[in-house]
Formats: structure tokens, C-alpha cells, sequence
């Protein structure tokens, strides 16, 4: 790229990238791009995602797209309503204290009547303006928002419309991603931003002796989206089949055909920030190119769950939730059950997970989850290796009580010159603070052996969880552990444990 006054502007034609996400151009370009993955003659083969086109419980309706009187209500379906609409993934934000005035307008029980008969559009968050006339410019009538679609003051609504948030997102035609915004109430249409240029600046001579300044990328542009840090917002890219993503310089599209790209194909070529999970992995109707073999599906897992944990909660209650969509698809797919973020197939291990040393909490929640289920803590999770062999065995499992049959050793009963061979990671930065306030400081740390992990050495390490004994063979976890020599095990014979319930 050359910019400003330069004499080699002649020669190098690009200049520096205006953000531009709302030109008639940039939505020429998307409708265009629409046209082709939904052209119902020849249709994108895997981007065929929404099963159905039953539209949600409720949804805003924001006009007729030839009425030039358009107006915005809430529509209750109170029977199936067979239409396209689009979904909206944005950051909400910080919200202000309920005593704060001007409120934000949210659907809620005493908001629903007014809703339903007219909505003013100065009315709404930026961001919820904004997604409104994107959905008209795009010739859509209807939109999901969670904010005035979802009774915020009435957890019985939460809960069933979180337990449809899978279908909302995979059925939707297209959801908006307000990617460059971190909160509602900035919106995302017309947001400035400086010029881009590239990284690296070359002075080139000229023949009149005069140098020009060329800007070069040495890799593709990898967008930096307040988004892509929400916890919520992981699920919501799983699950869509279309998206229009408003970036921070440039309106992109992704499906499942196309890989992410500007919408005009004039501008930057993108790296996308997160890892490249196969959305055909959702897709019962078609054959998925990847996620048939068990091994495939354990991975995908991890990935799913290490990606999400590195992303931002508001409410630290929902860290099971935010991934309920993604849960809730898989379970019928996979014809398993996910128990505290664990699948009964791969139990043990999935057991295996860890905190790393720089993350590790003060304190866990024995309420949202048992001590043995990552979502008992907050923050990153990471696995070990995929298993070579599973020494434990799951005997009984439900979502109120786990029985192993497994080896177990208690410290002192470890030969001391093998000792140095095991290596200890814990999940908060001081255990016996947390056993301190159950009374359980004084119990003794033992060992659990999960299974082995083959190291690129071809050698073997075990695999195991650190252990305290709380109520008589009722063991609580508190970190995972390494052996490194297997010898340890030799003469230690399986046994049944629990594994305690969350309380």
C-alpha cells in the first residue's frame, strides 16, 4: 500500500483501507454473496444448515421490506410461523445499576405489553439500532435479539429459551456479528477507526532520486474483535451457518463454503482468530469431513471447551450455559449425554483436564459443579494428551454420583526414590485454604490413576487426579497429576471409589 503524498503512488495502486461496513457498495456485495449460498436452484451443499424455518417464540418484527412506513414491535409466535429471520451476536457490556437512569430498554414483565405494540427505534442500544437496519437493508423482516427476546426478569423464560439457543442460531438465515463493538450501547455501524496499513514500511528510490514508501504485510490480517473475547459469542459462531461480521475495517462474510473473507473481495485476505472448528460437525443431514471417529469427536471437545474458558463471562453462573447450545446439538448427534461438561463415552478422559500455572483460582464452586468437572472453576482450562490406555473404569455415572473402579495410593505408600518422578498440578494456588474451610485441612493428599498418555519419546507417562478423602471413600479433586515412571502401580490392586457430588 502507498499513502499520502508519495512518489510511488503510480506504481503501487492500493491505499490505505477506510473502514467501510455500510455503503450501498459494501451491502450490494453481501446481498450478492446471500444470493449465491441461498440460491434455492443451486444452494452452498454444506451451508444447507437451518433445518427449519420456524421462527423463535418471539422475535422483533421490523417491517415489510417494500413498506416504506416501517415500525418495529414484538412478535409472539404463539403457533409455528414458517420465515427467515437473522440473529444478532453482539457484546452487551457493562450494564448500568438498576437505580441508573436512562435504562436500557430490555423485554421484561412489565415492558411485554408495550413491546408488543410498538417499538420506538431511538428507543433501543445502538448496537439492536443498528442490527435493525441491517436487517432491512438486507431485505429481512424479522430479527432475534436476546435482549428483548428472552424475559430478562423471569428465570423460568431464561432457562427454556437458553435451552432452544442451539435451533435459534442454526435456523437463523444469517446472524450479524457486531464484532468491532464491546458493548450495546457503542453500536457498530459507525464506529471510526484509523486507516489501515501494514506492519512493515519500505522506502523504495525512485529514478528522479526521490524515495517512495511502500506498506507490506508479511501475514494476513487477523481482526482483534471485542467479541471474539465473550463467552456467550462461541457458541453462537458454532451454530450459525451465515455470518456477516462487522469488523473493524471491512463487512466480512463466512459460511460454511467460504472461508472468512471481505465481502467485496477488494480488501484485506483474513486469518480467522479462532481455531478452524468443522461446522459439518452439527450437520445430521450431511456426511461431516471430519468428527466421525471417536478420537476426532474427544478432540473437537477439547477444543471446544479450552477455546471457550478463554473467553469472558459476566456471570461466572453461566459457564455451563454459555456452551448449553453447543451441548444440546451434540448429545443428539453423538446419541450421548454431557454431564457437567463431561460425555459419558470418554469419562475418564475427559477427567483429565487442568488449570495451568499462571491461571490457577483462589477458590472453586461446589454449587454450579462437582470438584471433578472443569466448570467448577473459572477461567482457562487445557487438557493432556489424547489417551493410549484407560487403567480407571467407569462403574456408575449420573449427574448425582460417580463410581470408579480404579487404582488409588496414598503418599506414604510410595516407594521415596520415585517420589521426584511425579509431578503435582493443582487447580487453585492454595488448596488447603479451600479444604481449611470444610474442615478437611488435615486430610492427606492421594493419588487416582486415570490412565496413560504416550509421549513423543514413544514412552509413557500416567495420568491421575490429586485426591482428598472427604467423607469415607467420597474422594474431591484438587488438581491432576503426572507419573512419569509407571512403576509406582505395580503392585496396587483397583478398587471402588466415589467421586464426590456437587454440593
Amino acid at each position: 500500500m502507498a499513502a499520502g503524498y508519495n512518489p510511488i503512488k503510480n506504481i503501487v495502486m492500493r491505499r490505505p483501507l477506510q473502514r467501510d461496513v455500510r455503503s450501498e457498495r459494501v451491502f450490494a456485495a453481501a446481498k450478492s454473496l446471500i444470493d449465491q449460498c441461498m440460491d434455492p436452484k443451486s444452494p452452498h451443499e454444506h451451508c444447507q444448515y437451518s433445518r427449519d424455518t420456524v421462527l423463535p417464540a418471539r422475535v422483533l418484527d421490523v417491517g415489510k421490506p417494500e413498506n416504506p412506513n416501517q415500525t418495529i414491535k414484538l412478535k409472539i409466535c404463539e403457533t409455528e410461523i414458517h420465515a427467515p429471520y437473522l440473529a444478532l451476536s453482539y457484546c452487551w457490556g457493562k450494564q448500568p445499576k438498576p437505580t441508573a437512569q436512562p435504562q436500557p430498554l430490555l423485554l421484561r414483565r412489565d415492558t411485554l405489553d408495550n413491546l408488543v405494540g410498538d417499538i420506538r427505534l431511538g428507543s433501543l442500544q445502538p448496537s439492536i439500532q443498528d442490527a435493525v437496519f441491517v436487517t432491512r437493508q438486507l431485505g429481512f423482516r424479522y430479527l432475534w435479539v436476546d435482549a428483548l427476546c428472552i424475559i430478562q426478569d423471569c428465570d423460568a423464560d431464561k432457562d427454556e429459551q437458553l435451552s432452544r439457543m442451539s435451533t435459534i442460531y442454526m435456523n437463523a438465515a444469517i446472524t450479524i456479528a457486531a464484532a468491532s463493538s464491546d458493548k450495546a450501547a457503542d453500536g457498530f455501524l459507525s464506529r471510526r477507526s484509523r486507516p489501515y496499513l501494514p506492519d512493515y514500511k519500505f522506502n523504495i528510490p525512485m529514478p528522479d532520486g526521490e524515495k517512495g514508501t511502500v506498506y507490506l504485510s508479511a501475514d494476513a490480517y487477523q481482526p482483534d474483535h471485542p467479541l471474539d473475547t465473550r463467552g456467550w459469542a462461541l457458541q453462537e459462531f458454532m451454530l450459525s451457518s451465515r455470518m456477516l461480521i462487522f469488523s473493524n475495517y471491512e463487512l466480512l462474510w463466512q459460511c460454511k463454503e467460504i472461508e472468512l473473507r471481505g465481502v467485496t473481495g477488494t480488501g484485506l485476505e483474513y486469518l480467522q482468530t479462532l481455531e478452524a472448528l468443522p461446522w459439518t460437525v452439527f450437520d445430521a443431514d450431511g456426511d461431516a469431513y471430519y468428527g466421525n471417529l471417536e478420537v476426532e469427536k474427544v478432540y473437537l471437545w477439547k477444543t471446544i471447551i479450552q477455546q471457550y474458558t478463554e473467553r469472558n463471562l459476566t456471570d461466572p453462573e453461566d459457564r455451563l450455559r454459555a456452551v448449553q447450545g453447543i451441548t444440546t446439538e451434540l448429545e443428539s448427534l453423538w446419541r450421548d449425554t454431557c454431564v457437567y461438561g463431561l460425555w459419558k463415552k470418554w469419562f475418564v478422559q475427559l477427567l483429565a483436564w487442568y488449570k495451568p500455572d499462571t491461571e490457577r483460582e483462589q477458590s472453586r464452586c461446589l454449587k454450579r459443579a462437582p470438584s471433578w468437572s472443569w466448570a467448577s472453576l473459572s477461567g482457562v482450562i487445557h487438557y493432556e494428551g489424547s489417551f493410549s490406555d484407560e487403567d480407571a473404569k467407569v462403574k456408575l455415572l449420573t449427574i448425582s454420583m460417580v463410581k470408579l473402579t480404579c487404582r488409588i495410593l496414598k503418599d506414604d505408600e510410595i516407594d521415596s526414590t520415585l517420589l521426584d518422578t511425579i509431578a503435582e498440578r493443582p487447580d487453585l494456588v492454595d488448596s488447603s485454604t479451600e479444604l481449611g474451610r470444610r474442615g478437611l485441612q488435615d486430610r492427606e493428599t492421594e493419588y487416582l490413576l486415570l490412565g496413560t498418555v504416550e509421549r513423543e519419546d514413544e514412552c509413557e507417562n500416567g495420568i491421575g487426579l490429586l485426591v482428598v478423602d472427604v467423607d469415607k471413600g467420597v474422594y474431591r479433586r484438587i488438581g491432576l497429576v503426572i507419573f512419569e515412571d509407571m512403576r509406582i502401580w505395580d503392585r496396587v490392586s483397583p478398587r471402588e471409589v466415589t467421586l464426590e457430588a456437587r454440593l
